[in-house]
């Protein structure tokens, strides 16, 4: 006697119960419905920075903690990461310019003027 085939779908909507769900809750959904509870986040490697579509760089995760984690911890991680990746760069051009090419130091003292003395009249 041979078994019916199990399609990918029908795996991944198990492999995601298992993960996330209690029997009961499982069975008490169809597998579209299993498979809308999860959304597949870039993990280590995020999408915006050269993340593969990989199976080893992504990470099954409920779709409200995924939302969480990508509005405070992923989108401003990569804000900083650009930010730092920029005034990197930057010091790098001005470093590697050639000295007489470079613009002159500001000064470290600011410029205030000083107040006029009147003499006295005698």
């Amino acid at each position: 006697m041979t078994r019916k085939h199990i399609s990918l779908r029908t795996k991944l909507a198990a492999a995601i119960c298992q993960l996330f769900l209690t029997h009961d809750e499982a069975a008490a959904l169809s597998e579209d419905q299993v498979l809308l509870l999860v959304h597949w986040d870039h993990y280590p490697i995020p999408h915006a920075e050269g993340g593969s579509d990989s199976h080893f760089n992504l990470v099954a995760a409920l779709v409200p903690g995924h939302k969480e984690k990508t509005a405070k911890i992923d989108i401003p991680g990569i804000a900083k990461r650009k930010r730092i990746t920029k005034a990197h760069k930057d010091f790098q051009r001005r470093l590697l310019a050639p000295k007489d090419q470079r613009p002159p130091k500001p000064s470290r003292w600011g410029k205030r003027p000083f107040p006029s003395r009147k003499k006295a009249k005698t």
